[in-house]
């Protein structure tokens, strides 16, 4: 209840105070008038009947002064000692007055009001909206109690505390760990480097930076990601992670030697793992580097004796041509073409600077894509041109595999990992040799 009611009210009882009051009063003082003027008019009326039996002469002069006299002395008696003038004042303190009466409307007469109004007016009157504001007084406060800070939130709160304290090596792995789940690789990548600053050997935080910064550099290790990764090869030579980020990064050197000898040992790490296209992605890039060699010149013993045949049977679920016959194949050139457009819907979602991928991963084979382009909303509709020169990792192309599934997919963030929100369009490619023209629509969000 606001202020305008309270004042309100107060001045309604106020008045009905007045009303109740005064009335009082005035009837006090009517009845002392009253009296007064009914003495007086006896009185007058008497004299003047004895006034009139004289002068009509049926009382003589002895008999009106007798008579006279008797009416003052009543009057007399009836008002001692006072006059007609003070006469009313007289009987008006003879009267009873009772203050206690004025005191007890005053007070009590409020009370009951309130009384009234708290059992009647605010109960009965606004039950259910008292009820139903209390329900969502308690839905709020439920919620506010139950609402948990969003990860950005919990990022910015980390950042303060570390800004006011220099940060301890937890804190700088975890900012690192969650800006890289936000995909703000270059804020993750400083974070790593703080990290590493108060532990320089720790292997596992060295891997974890040259994720970040593989992924910042369109998966392609620059020449500070590789100098990290074979210094945490060096200090952890049996640690998976460490096989591979060393046999990838020299790979893409073209150390093919180097990513030989990672690779190969990696492999027999790899006999526990149920994803067959983890180990097919390795015999692949073992059997691809082995061919370089061999075009360079060099001699290379036979892929057989470089992997064990046990390892590679495990590992050839689905078989993976990687014999020296295969570089004929390699040389062949997949090329896809691909329509993709954005439905209206959709489109009024997002903003013409907005980032498009459209990319080719194998539909059973490595994660990573085989082919990538990039554009802005505002290019489409447009017509993609996918092929192997758009191979991130040197072998794994359109050509290495059968099946492909080609997607495309807008978002907000302009990262290459999907996100929840985003948009998305694929197609699945059983033959690819066809060389048909794919037609993809942008429509379906990422959950």
């Amino acid at each position: 209840m606001n202020i305008t009611f309270w004042v309100l009210m107060v001045v309604m009882l106020l008045l009905a105070i007045g009303i109740l009051v005064l009335p009082l009063l005035k009837v006090r003082r009517a009845s002392s008038i009253a009296y007064k003027e009914s003495n007086l008019k006896l009185y007058d009326e008497k004299v003047k009947e004895l006034d009139l039996d004289l002068n009509e002469g049926r009382i003589d002069q002895v008999f009106y002064k007798v008579a006279r006299e008797e009416l003052d002395r009543e009057l007399l008696t009836d008002i001692p000692e006072e006059n007609q003038e003070t006469a009313a004042l007289h009987y008006s303190s003879q009267g009873k007055r009772h203050p206690a009466i004025a005191i007890t409307v005053s007070v009590f007469v409020p009370m009951l009001a309130m009384l009234l109004y708290l059992e009647l007016g605010m109960h009965s009157a606004s039950d259910e909206n008292f009820v139903a504001s209390q329900a969502q007084s308690q839905n709020r406060q439920s919620q506010s109690t139950s609402k948990q800070p969003s990860v950005e939130e919990m990022v910015s709160h980390l950042e303060q505390r570390i800004e006011q304290n220099g940060g301890t090596l937890q804190e700088w792995t975890m900012l690192a760990r969650s800006n890289k789940y936000l995909g703000r690789y270059e804020l993750a990548k400083k974070a790593y480097d703080a990290a590493l600053e108060k532990d320089p050997n720790n292997a596992q935080l060295m891997l974890e930076a040259v994720e970040v910064m593989a992924l910042n550099n369109n998966r392609s290790f620059t020449p500070e990601a590789r100098k990290l990764a074979l210094k945490a090869y060096a200090i952890q030579p049996d640690n998976v992670n460490a096989l591979w980020f060393a046999g990838v990064a020299e790979y893409q050197y073209k150390n093919y030697r180097q990513a030989i000898d990672h690779l190969t040992a990696l492999l027999p790490k790899l006999a526990g793992v149920d994803d067959q296209t983890v180990k097919q992605t390795v015999v692949a890039m073992v059997a691809k580097s082995r061919e370089n060699l061999i075009a360079a010149g060099e001699e290379v013993p036979e892929l057989n004796e470089l992997i064990d045949v046990k390892t590679l049977a495990r590992a050839e679920s689905q078989p993976v041509k990687v014999n020296a016959a295969s570089s004929s194949t390699a040389t062949s050139s997949t090329t896809l073409t691909v329509n993709v457009d954005v439905s209206e819907e959709v489109r009024k979602k997002f903003n013409a600077n907005d980032a498009v991928f459209v990319y080719a991963k194998a539909k059973q084979g490595p994660r990573m894509p085989l082919a990538v382009q990039r554009m802005t909303l505002s290019a489409i509709p447009a017509t993609v041109t996918l092929d192997d020169s758009m191979a991130m990792v040197q072998g794994m192309n359109l050509s290495a595999f059968d099946k492909l599934e080609v997607s495309a997919r807008l978002t907000k963030t302009g990262t290459a990992i999907a996100q929840s929100g985003d948009y998305i369009g694929s197609l699945t490619v059983e033959d690819k040799s066809r060389q048909t023209t794919l037609n993809i629509v942008i429509d379906t969000v990422i959950p």
